[in-house]
């Protein structure tokens, strides 16, 4: 019988339990931040919730040696655990507390802290001699976890866990809470004899308090700022720091913020301050200092801790709590990094993970080959692994999903000013969740319209520009423009790169291997330089944006994963004449009708002016299934077609699969079901071996729940191959009704494979699909988080398999030799390495020579070894160890091999994504109450004049009972309708319906009218509503005419015109002058027009005028008295020939609930200027009339 072991309180009855909590205490989640003043003590821990993997398990208060330590139980420890019994009195003892979250009814287990004292401190109970193998940094700085492979079984649990947590500041909740006192202890008032070493940030050592912590009230500066654990009002311990003070603030290379080169992403901070820092605080200040700009997502163990100016922020935008002590500090689990990170990104602010990338062992073992380590080696090493900005985020199974499926572009911008109000720019603009690179360089006018269009069409979440290189007007645009978006100046040449940098740096960091720059980027390289550095004339300002762009990634370590996929394309402005040479690379669709930003805004195509999607046109014809086909929606939208073929060979893909209603219903409901296979496919190949670089810091991260993130990586891998099997189910489900893919040019192209007939597309992924199916089990690798290749997958699998089977096979060979050579049977023993020993009867034992070497022996047996059986053991240990290198990667070659097929698989997603946009106009023709046509297109020559017909028009966003109208310009009849009529009787909805029924009849779309007959309309214009700019310092009347300028200057024959109001902004003569001269222009122009107006005047101008019909929206006024201001007018809202008499405007302030005597004393008024209106004209009269007598009798 062993003696008992007294342990922390705790009754140990062998010495084999005593080695099992020594080598559980190695793996102990440490914290260098338990030796702050108040949160290292035994009476203040941090808490955190408590995962599947301990729940209902309670960690023991332990002392070994002089070390007090706290362990976060396992599954693979929760049986040792449970025998470990703790005396209610005892003077370790830890009162048991099982919180429970609202949302989850999940317990909390504590968050522990350790103390570690130093050699020279003495300690109450502390013994001559420590553990060896405890200490895992020497400057007592054990603070390093290593999960084993039996933890983080449980991830679905973990995840639900951590989505469902709630960021509360109440204690009960809190990841950072007080220790509970111990029960039975009534040693009230009496300091602890323990005392605490120097602490995770300044060496302080000071007696714990017993208070527990209370939640804090947010600071409301997030920068400088008073709070803590007690409340607000305190001055937190870095707010003392003399560098840190505005006045004595400084930049990485010590320039002062008044410096024009000063750089707001570092930090100055003095060598006197780091050397007095523990190790693990000193990394931290030193990424600070290089990433001032950042949020530090300090890993410690399996935590993510803030410090300082950090922890505040935390604290006021994720609702942590601090914990207590004159430094801010607070933190979260690992597993809850995306929702936290995401929480900020989403708020402006620029997330830097750091990762702990060695382990205790490895630190050990480089501290070990150093001739004189310093206390600042004696740490593990850390760092940044990834930097997400708004603008970066890749979406990662650790960063989370994506919660919308339309992009969110980086855009990086430089400008040559061609004179005082005319630029160049240079763009690059990227989806960093997909990797597609768009450049582009173009010449704008003064109001930047082709600028706006874009940033419209991609809307940027960061803007990059270079630093005092940008004019004043371009600056206030992207201010106003882009007010959410985050903006960031770069500095010329290091970080906004020119174009001779941006070449060479490509060419040196390999990223496209041997291939050298894609075709796309030759296009860039000028022809006289056979080195391809430098930049083509007219392309240097776009390569320049590219270089800033990679300047980014690269910052954000994500500029390998990006560019490496070589996925880039030319942007130019639709405007621009594309060359002969790019019209042959184009598909049909090359050609697309000219939507700017003011139209797009002003129609509220794909925005509703409130930054959502309600009411707009694309949310009432978005049915798409799938994101990726919602993305391709969204740019046909903003990009309808020109080409009549192209628009019929959509309209006839439309009426086939309302035809196939059952197949159509079929195919929608199988699509729902397919991931964004888009993003998937980048996010594949950035964890394969292709697009992670090998020395990029997250190979050697080191995860607390790597296993969670394994399962969820394959997860993924298996989503994506079930996605691609369903497109194929699909297509094939549209192979098998022959009157479909026969029936329409574009669906046979996008559901055939070219192997059986020429014009498909689609390409047969049978067989790549079939052999990542036969692969590997799915099944048992989605469980377990790692793959097992089957046989013939991987190479250096099956020579490792080769080798085993082959040690296998010499073994039994040997042992039937060792059988006949002692007579009776002899086997194998031992395990590890001690395996291939020979057990043999001891009755035989006899014959053993000297060949035979004991190793040992068993009541009736004993065991040798031989030369043959070492060399077997050492061969079964090299083939072990060839096998477990194999599965190590394997992971990533399996994604290597799939992403080497990316061109089978973008091809076959973009033929889904043609196919998913189809099926939703399809279903939004279906979902049309009123009558619905095919709109017939018609050529127009110089000879005839463009036209557009619609009969019984409605308008198509919203749910509301719109009238239905017609509308005819052009052809026969006037190319201009000059529209009166009375407030709110819906002049705007009208040129609204005109516009929009356009742009769905050339997307190839049926829209709701009963006949729509029309020529090509190659641009619309607006001039619809009323605002101003104040940031820019635009009235509503100057924008007004910089939309009215654009018309003029860029509208021809062929353009659809709408202005609404033209002139209200100014007195009633000028802006009458204005209309009247603007109409007139247009008249000139002939284009199809919309001009709306309250000036009658302009009826009375334009009534004679051949090209200029005047049209009117009817209504009926009841009880009009003399004066005018209790008529009661009732909308019609149908389109009447003639102008209007009046505006009724008085009606519509007695709508609005204007008083009765204002709306009285305005009616007067008016009627007093109308009746001198009249006597004017009439006097005019007497003077031009060739019968003065009329005039006279009608004065009478």
């Amino acid at each position: 019988m062993l003696p008992t072991i007294p342990f922390a309180g705790n009754i140990i009855d062998s010495r084999r339990e005593l080695y099992n909590i020594l080598s559980m205490a190695q793996r102990t989640l440490f914290n260098y931040f338990t030796k702050s003043p108040v949160a290292s003590s035994p009476n203040s821990v941090k808490e955190a919730p408590k995962t599947p993997e301990t729940k209902n398990q309670l960690d023991e208060t332990s002392k070994l040696g002089s070390k007090s330590f706290k362990t976060p139980t396992t599954k693979s420890q929760s049986k040792k655990a449970s025998e470990i019994k703790t005396p209610k009195n005892s003077s370790n003892g830890v009162k048991k507390e099982n919180s429970e979250t609202p949302s989850t009814g999940k317990k909390a287990i504590s968050r522990k802290r350790i103390i570690e004292p130093e050699d020279d401190f003495e300690l109450e109970d502390s013994p001559k001699e420590k553990p060896e193998g405890y200490l895992l940094d020497s400057e007592d700085s054990g603070d390093e976890y290593v999960p084993d492979d039996n933890q983080s079984d449980d991830d679905d649990e973990v995840s639900e866990l951590s989505e469902s947590e709630p960021a509360t500041h109440s204690e009960e909740e809190s990841p950072v809470k007080a220790r509970k006192r111990k029960r039975g202890d009534n040693k009230e008032n009496k300091p602890n004899k323990r005392i605490l070493l120097s602490s995770f940030i300044s060496g302080s050592s000071k007696t714990p308090t017993r208070e527990p912590m209370k939640p804090v009230s947010t600071p409301s500066s997030s920068e400088n700022h008073s709070g803590g654990g007690d409340g607000e009002g305190k001055t937190w311990t870095y707010m003392n720091f003399e560098f840190l003070k505005p006045e004595k603030i400084r930049d990485g290379k010590k320039r002062r913020p008044s410096d024009p080169n000063y750089d707001p992403r570092t930090l100055h901070v003095p060598e006197d301050f780091l050397k007095g820092l523990t190790p693990a605080m000193r990394q931290w200040w030193e990424m600070k200092a290089k990433n001032y700009d950042c949020i530090l997502f300090f890993k410690v163990g399996k935590f993510y801790e803030f410090y300082h100016m950090d922890a505040v922020i935390g604290v006021k935008e994720l609702s942590l709590t601090f914990m207590r002590g004159e430094y801010a500090h607070c933190g979260f689990p690992e597993i809850a990094y995306g929702r936290f990170s995401a929480n900020l990104v989403d708020k402006g602010y620029k997330v830097a993970r750091v990762e702990q990338t060695e382990t205790p062992d490895a630190m050990n073992e480089r501290v070990k080959h150093m001739s004189r380590p310093t206390k600042f080696d004696k740490v593990v090493n850390r760092e940044i692994c990834q930097v997400t900005t708004k603008g970066t985020r890749i979406f990662t199974v650790v960063d989370g999903e994506s919660r919308e499926a339309q992009g969110q572009y980086l855009l990086a911008i430089n400008e040559k000013e061609n004179d005082s109000v005319t630029s160049t720019y240079g763009v690059c603009f990227i989806d960093t969740s997909i990797g597609t690179f768009h450049i582009g360089q173009f010449k704008d006018d003064r109001h930047s319209s082709r600028l706006r269009t874009m940033i419209a069409l991609y809307p940027p979440v960061q803007v990059l520009y270079e630093r005092n290189r940008i004019s004043k007007r371009t600056k206030q645009l992207l201010d106003t423009s882009l007010s959410g978006a985050v903006k960031e100046a770069l500095a010329p040449e290091s970080e906004f790169w020119s174009s001779t940098s941006t070449l060479t740096k490509l060419a040196e960091r390999k990223y496209f291997g041997e291939e050298g720059l894609p075709e796309v980027l030759k296009n860039f390289v000028g022809n006289s330089d056979s080195l391809g550095l430098t930049a083509d004339e007219e392309s240097e300002l776009g390569v320049r944006s590219l270089g800033a762009a990679i300047w980014m990634l690269t910052r954000c370590l994500l500029d390998y994963q990006l560019v490496s996929l070589a996925q880039f394309k030319i942007y130019k402005p639709i405007d621009i004449e594309l060359s002969p040479d790019s019209i042959k690379t184009q598909d049909i669709t090359s050609r697309h009708m000219i939507l700017d930003a003011v139209t797009l805004r002003n129609l509220n195509v794909i925005d509703n002016g409130c930054g959502g999607l309600q009411g707009t046109l694309l949310h009432q014809i978005d049915h798409c299934s799938t994101p990726f086909g919602k993305r391709l929606l969204r740019y046909w939208l903003c990009n309808p077609l020109t080409n009549i073929d192209s628009i019929k060979a959509r309209q006839i893909a439309l009426n086939v699969l309302l035809e196939n209603t059952s197949i159509l219903t079929d195919a929608s409901s199988m699509l729902l079901k397919v991931p964004d296979l888009e993003r998937l496919l980048s996010r594949i190949y950035a964890q394969s071996s292709k697009g992670l670089e090998g020395s990029h810091p997250d190979n050697r991260a080191v995860m607390f729940e790597e296993k969670i993130y394994s399962k969820r990586k394959i997860a993924e891998f298996i989503s994506v191959l079930n996605g691609f099997q369903t497109l194929q189910d699909v297509v094939k489900l549209i192979q098998e009704s022959s009157n479909i893919a026969s029936g329409s040019e574009i669906l046979c192209n996008c559901t055939n494979f070219p192997s059986c007939d020429p014009s498909g597309s689609f390409p047969d992924l049978t067989e790549h699909l079939n052999f990542f199916k036969n692969a590997f089990d799915h099944e048992e690798a989605e469980k377990e988080g790692r793959i097992v290749p089957s046989a013939g997958v991987d190479p250096e699998y099956d020579s490792a398999l080769d080798m085993l089977a082959e040690v296998e096979k010499d073994g039994k060979a040997y042992l039937r030799k060792q059988c006949e050579y002692f007579g009776c049977k002899v086997t194998f023993t031992g395990a590890d390495k001690k395996r291939f020993q020979l057990e043999v009867p001891e009755g035989a034992a006899r014959k053993a020579n000297d060949g035979y070497e004991l190793q040992g022996q068993r009541k009736g047996f004993k065991k040798y070894w031989t030369a043959e059986t070492k060399e077997l053991l050492e061969r079964q240990f090299a083939a072990e160890e060839l096998k477990n290198n194999a599965l190590l990667n394997l992971r990533k070659r399996i994604f290597s091999r799939f992403s080497d097929k990316i061109d089978d698989w973008s091809k076959a997603l973009n033929c889904a994504s043609v196919l998913d946009v189809l099926m939703s106009l399809a279903k939004y023709c279906q979902s049309i109450e009123s009558n619905i046509c095919t709109p017939q297109f018609y050529e127009s020559s110089r000879w005839s004049k463009p036209y557009v017909n619609i009969k019984d028009g409605k308008f198509p966003c919203g749910s509301g009972d719109f009238i239905p109208n017609d509308t005819e310009i052009g052809g026969e009849g006037p190319s201009i309708l000059l529209l009166t009529g009375p407030n709110m009787g819906g002049k705007s909805t009208l040129m609204r319906q005109l516009g929009l029924l356009t742009i769905l009849a050339q997307m190839g779309s049926m829209v709701p009218a009963s006949v729509m007959e029309l020529s090509v309309v190659d641009r619309i214009f607006t001039r619809i509503g009323a605002q101003d700019d104040i940031m820019a310092g635009d009235s509503t009347f100057y924008l007004e005419l910089c939309e009215t300028s654009a018309v003029l200057s860029h509208a021809s024959r062929h353009s659809l015109v709408l202005i609404d109001e033209l002139g209200r902004g100014t007195s009633t003569y000028d802006g009458t002058a204005i209309a009247a001269a603007v109409l007139k222009e247009l008249c000139r122009m002939q284009s199809r027009l919309i001009f709306s107006t309250h000036y009658h005047t302009l009826v009375d101008s334009f009534k004679g005028d051949p090209n200029i019909g005047l049209v009117h929206m009817a209504c009926m006024a009841e009880n009009e008295d003399e004066e005018g201001s209790e008529e009661n007018v009732t909308f019609l809202y149908k389109v009447a020939s003639g102008g209007c008499p009046k505006s009724y405007g008085f009606n519509a302030a007695r709508l609005a609930g204007v008083p009765r005597h204002i709306t009285l004393n305005g009616a007067k008024r008016a009627h007093e200027l109308e009746e001198e209106v009249v006597r004017r004209k009439m006097f005019r009269a007497l003077f031009t009339s060739e019968n003065p007598a009329d005039i006279i009798r009608q004065l009478k």
